[in-house]
């Protein structure tokens, strides 16, 4: 009987523990999500939604603008003091929370300060994942890309279950205690995240600054996935993340949205070791292809929200969702191979940190534009218009000449 690729990397004592830890810091970024939101919402009221835009910004500046500090550090070295630094933030947000000391500004500062050190740290610990399992990129980062679906299914029920029992200020005790478990995890894995990096030496600031547009140029294809990934996530953060929650807030009610995103959710948990399995023949057509079925599934979601039947919405657009889901596994296992492979290890974090520029930047314009766009078309009918504007940049993806150039493995013919 075959194995899964999961099951053989995780024969791997150290591996197993790394990944282990990486998964529960990843449930306590999910119960500090909603814990802070939930204090923001008590402590500022509508203004809480300042507090993702400014950790928004927080995440392109340090994307745009990091590079040269954390190229210059060793990779262990350089994620367990991040872990660590992250638990006394959150522990310093507990100590005033608990003190009656916590006010919004605090709340903010600790959510940017900590959004900032995880967007640097994120490439660089997704650009040391191939050293972990040499020749098995696409299952290691499938297997550790899990740990983020398991977190966004799994923490907000956690969430919910434990606000019943605790106030929401131990949400974040939790996260604390999670960034020391991570950082404990990422220091047990001894060299391994380090395995052949070779250091940036004494290059000036500014030509590390570009090293990902430089490393985007010489991949063929790299630009066109950049836009297309940008398109889908400004439609997905306006469609999906905003334009969904604000329909059933009109008409259903939380239990039907919880029963929407957590379709969605659940559908990637179980796609993506099921996908790990292929191997395309043409990986980065069946890279535009995922992102051609988030778009038209999250069309098909504004379709149902205008035309079912009252009795069958919720379950067509569950339905709509679970694609949602399968396709976000499918373009996201896809792209971080695509990069893994094809890109040395501080090229791959450089070119990471262009591509969450570029998500968060869409996703800023997006919602930016939401009040406008939502006012003029309605929740249902904005939701369809993003599902066309994330499938059509993704066909013109689909139409370049690298999709037919690379093949098994992103090899090139």
């Amino acid at each position: 009987m075959a194995v899964h690729p999961y099951a053989e990397l995780l024969k791997d004592r150290t591996l197993r523990a790394f990944w282990a830890g990486i998964t529960l810091s990843a449930v306590g970024s999910e119960l500090y999500r909603v814990g802070a939101i939930w204090i923001a919402a008590t402590l500022a009221g509508p203004n809480a939604a300042l507090l993702v835009t400014a950790q928004s910004a927080a995440i392109v500046a340090v994307s745009l603008f990091a590079g040269p500090a954390v190229e210059a550090w060793p990779r262990r070295t350089f994620l367990v003091a991040t872990e660590a630094v992250c638990a006394l933030i959150a522990a310093g947000v507990v100590v005033a929370g608990l003190g009656s000391g916590l006010t919004f500004p605090l709340l903010v500062a600790a959510g940017v300060a900590l959004a900032a050190i995880q967007a640097m740290a994120r490439p660089v610990f997704l650009s040391g994942l191939p050293k972990l399992a040499p020749g098995k990129v696409r299952e290691v980062n499938g297997l550790f890309d899990s740990s983020v679906r398991i977190a966004q299914a799994a923490g907000p029920f956690l969430a919910a279950a434990l606000l019943k029992v605790m106030p929401a200020i131990h949400l974040l005790t939790a996260n604390a205690l999670t960034f020391i478990a991570s950082a404990a995890a990422c220091f047990a894995v001894g060299n391994r995240l380090d395995d052949g990096r070779v250091p940036p030496g004494r290059q000036p600031v500014l030509r590390r600054l570009g090293r990902g547009i430089r490393a985007a140029n010489g991949c063929p294809g790299v630009w066109s996935v950049l836009i297309a990934t940008g398109v889908r996530g400004g439609a997905y953060a306006l469609g999906y993340t905003v334009a969904v929650p604000l329909l059933f807030a009109q008409r259903g009610g939380l239990p039907d949205l919880a029963i929407v995103i957590g379709v969605g959710a659940t559908a990637e948990i179980v796609s993506t070791p099921l996908l790990v399995l292929t191997n395309p023949a043409r990986p980065l057509r069946r890279l535009f292809a995922g992102y051609v079925m988030i778009g038209a599934s999250l069309a098909l979601l504004g379709v149902t929200a205008l035309l079912a039947p009252v009795e069958w919405r919720v379950p067509a657009m569950a339905g709509a969702a679970l694609l949602i889901g399968v396709g976000n596994s499918v373009a996201t296992l896809q792209i971080t191979t695509f990069l893994a492979t094809r890109l040395a290890g501080d090229d791959y974090a450089a070119l990471l940190r262009l591509r969450l520029v570029t998500i968060i930047g869409s996703m800023m314009l997006a919602t930016a534009a939401g009040p406008l766009v939502l006012s003029a078309l309605g929740p249902a009918a904005t939701i369809l218009a993003c599902g066309i504007a994330a499938t059509a940049s993704a066909l013109a993806g689909l139409a370049i000449a690298p999709t037919r150039r690379y093949r098994h493995g992103f090899e090139t013919a």
